[in-house]
């Protein structure tokens, strides 16, 4: 698996089953129910975060700790060559007698290089991860989704029930199911 996830998107997936609520509390409740169940619930859109969602659905820690760690470390690496090379490769003047080594004065130029690339880094893999780089199309199943709804999208296998998934979600405080098969939904 690359950096970029073809598992997140939602194209290319054959028939997706689609929730909405308006309420939290409901959808926490009904998530719980159908992980219960053994449903294996794709993914949960939400506005907001909505905390313990991500334990139910059992979705990994993200690695995105490890490359803000990658990015500091080569940002410091390429501030120490930096000063390094500038000030006693490149033009070593000696200034009151001083040592050309390591001086405090180093300190505040690798701190900041570091903290510029780690700012910088974490941006560009966090965009490209969840791929919100330019020109890639959303997958929006609702486009209340960013705004007041919750959905949840359950990919369907063959062994599965619908009509029974379906039954479940709306006894679990769904306002609305869809069918989302190849980009076209339907009400259901």
């Amino acid at each position: 698996m690359g950096i970029l996830d073809k598992n997140l998107s939602l194209r290319n997936r054959n028939k997706i089953l689609v929730g909405v609520w308006e309420d939290e509390d409901a959808l926490i409740h009904a998530a719980e129910v159908l992980v219960h169940k053994g449903i294996n619930i794709h993914d949960i859109y939400t506005p907001y975060p909505v905390h313990g969602l991500d334990r139910i659905i059992g979705v990994k820690r993200s690695r995105l700790a490890r490359v803000a760690f990658l990015c500091g470390t080569t940002g410091l690496i390429l501030m120490i060559s930096m000063i390094y090379y500038m000030y006693v490769v490149d033009w070593p003047i000696n200034v009151g007698n001083k040592p050309v080594r390591f001086t405090p004065s180093w300190i505040p130029v690798m701190f900041e290089g570091t903290v510029l690339c780690t700012a910088f880094g974490m941006g560009f893999f966090f965009f490209w991860r969840n791929r919100l780089l330019h020109g890639v199309k959303n997958d929006l199943l609702d486009d209340r989704q960013t705004d007041d709804r919750m959905i949840v999208a359950i990919e369907t296998t063959e062994s599965m029930n619908q009509s029974e998934v379906i039954e479940m979600m709306k006894s679990n405080g769904a306002v609305e199911t869809r069918e989302y098969v190849n980009g076209v939904q339907t009400v259901i």
